[in-house]
């Protein structure tokens, strides 16, 4: 009996929790995995059936730029994407993939996200494929905290460099052309 208790907390442990609690009205696109400082959080890019909404998208800009944007969220108690979550967003310039921005919405809500690219710390993408609609990526950095995020977005007052490593793999609506 002690045996099958094992295996049953190690089966438990090793899937990834929103798997089965993601309510009927979300579909799993993808993933993202974050390691933040000393945080681990695992989230799930989600399509929303009841609005036709996908989590994730990737659009051609001014028809020449390839933009890519996700967003990974936690799932909440009652089934839901919540919070936190993480916003990547990706773009192709001169035929290379790069980091426009990274942004984290945790506690500390919209208006002062920790953040990655122009506003916040330095990140690069480390890791880049996509295969038909398949993409996967990493990309590895530091957040700083904004203030003002939806008017003049700043470093926060006292601010410290938070390292960061976000993972993501999901599945991309197709382009339209």
């Amino acid at each position: 009996m002690r045996h099958l208790a094992t295996i049953l907390v190690t089966a438990l442990c090793a899937a990834p929790l929103w798997a089965s609690d993601l309510q009927q009205r979300f579909e799993a696109m993808g993933t993202l995995e974050a390691t933040v400082g000393d945080s681990e959080h695992e989230m799930v890019i989600a399509y929303d059936r009841e609005k036709d909404r996908p989590y994730a998208e990737q659009k051609v800009l001014m028809g020449r730029y390839l933009t890519i944007n996700l967003v990974g969220q936690t799932v909440d108690e009652k089934g839901r994407p919540g919070s936190p979550m993480i916003q990547v967003t990706l773009q192709e310039q001169t035929g290379e993939m790069g980091l426009i921005s990274v942004e984290m919405f945790d506690e500390q809500g919209f208006d002062a996200p920790l953040s990655m690219g122009p506003d916040g710390g330095p990140g690069e993408l480390t890791d880049y494929s996509l295969e038909g609609d398949a993409l996967e990526g990493a990309v590895t950095g530091e957040f700083r905290r904004l203030t003002d995020y939806m008017g003049d977005p700043k470093i926060a007052e006292g601010s410290a460099p938070v390292p960061a490593t976000i993972r993501f793999r999901v599945t991309l609506p197709p382009l339209e052309e």
